[in-house]
């Protein structure tokens, strides 16, 4: 095998270990972002919906203390407004639900929600619309409501707080084969100069110290080399040529 073709090899060897770890690190983490940015996404959707519903029945509640203290006809514009705000942000939640757990939260808020309506209906048809009366008929399932609002941020809170973990302990493990295959691109790389330098720097050495041992102290030319390439023919070619010089110097004499 030629000089050349051993350093081309060598080099494509060591291209190729490169391009395989930035490859396997490229794709690994494209698989990882695409994975964990739906979830985020969706938990992050999750909280937002839930936290219009808090704002739905904030201003539900407060329509309805208009309407016990007397405003009926702008208080039923702000309870139907809200209602149709949480409505609208649970039929949300229902479609995005990522969680097992979060399907069991969802219908309690759902179920919670109906008897909130079905109270509110009865307490704004009701003849006693007094604040006492909200506050024993009504208050207590808006605070039911609100709690299983709550309970269904947190849930995703939570998720959101793993999905970071699993990011970061999976960017790790990622990284991984990207980093296996650098370390041991590292280790061919030095293996590679050792190899250069053994089979054709320290041989192209010994030839150059024979040669001038030849020239300045005639001294024989003795170079041995272990490599079976252009380096033999080269030293065969300066054998034959100090034997010539040889012949002809005893020839002159």
């Amino acid at each position: 095998m030629g000089i050349r073709t051993k350093i081309m090899m060598g080099f494509i060897i060591l291209a190729s270990m490169l391009f395989i770890s930035g490859a396997i690190s490229i794709f690994e983490l494209t698989k990882l972002g695409k994975a964990v940015k739906g979830l985020i996404f969706d938990n992050y959707r999750s909280i937002d919906y839930s936290r219009n519903m808090l704002d739905a029945l904030e201003n539900q509640e407060s329509a309805l203390l208009l309407f016990a203290n007397g405003d009926t006809i702008s208080a039923k514009e702000g309870i139907r407004q809200a209602q149709f705000l949480f409505k609208a942000n649970l039929d949300s939640a229902i479609h995005n639900f990522t969680l097992d757990d979060e399907r069991m939260l969802i219908d309690s808020v759902s179920h919670s929600s109906t008897l909130l309506q079905k109270k509110v209906d009865a307490f704004l048809s009701s003849n006693n619309s007094s604040l006492s009366n909200y506050l024993n008929e009504v208050g207590p399932y808006i605070a039911a409501t609100s709690n299983h609002v709550k309970n269904l941020i947190t849930i995703n809170q939570d998720a959101l707080y793993d999905s970071a973990t699993y990011l970061e302990n999976s960017a790790q493990r990622a990284s991984m084969p990207g980093l296996i295959v650098i370390i041991t691109s590292l280790i061919f790389t030095f293996v590679f100069t050792y190899l250069v330098h053994h089979y054709f720097v320290s041989p192209i050495i010994r030839l150059t110290k024979g040669i001038n041992d030849f020239v300045k102290y005639r001294k024989p030319f003795e170079v041995s080399l272990e490599t079976k390439d252009e380096l033999l023919s080269l030293k065969e070619s300066i054998t034959s040529l100090t034997s010539l010089v040889k012949t002809l110097a005893k020839k002159n004499e």
